[in-house]
């Protein structure tokens, strides 16, 4: 008998024709892309603050109106609460 080497490779071509996953990559969605942030970009190397003299200190609180002033803001909700410009009473 002779072996049919053809006819041998036209089946198994048949067979792993059967057998081969469709092309699903077509269909599926691109792939979402990512992108990275570091937290550091926006790091702030600590620095000294300046300090006021307590007698300065004082006297803008005096100007500002005094303790008060810190009483009212305390009972009030915090929405209604104003913003002291504490450089613009100099």
């Amino acid at each position: 008998m002779k072996p049919s080497y053809p006819i041998l490779i036209l089946v198994s071509l048949v067979i792993a024709n059967a057998y081969a996953q469709p092309d699903e990559a077509k269909d599926l969605p691109r792939p979402i892309r990512m992108e990275y942030h570091s937290v550091l970009t926006q790091y702030q190397a600590y620095r000294e603050q300046t300090l006021t003299p307590w007698v300065e200190a004082n006297d803008t609180v005096a100007r500002i109106g005094g303790w008060r002033v810190y009483a009212k803001e305390a009972q009030m909700p915090p929405q209604a609460q104003p913003v002291v410009n504490v450089e613009a009473t100099k």
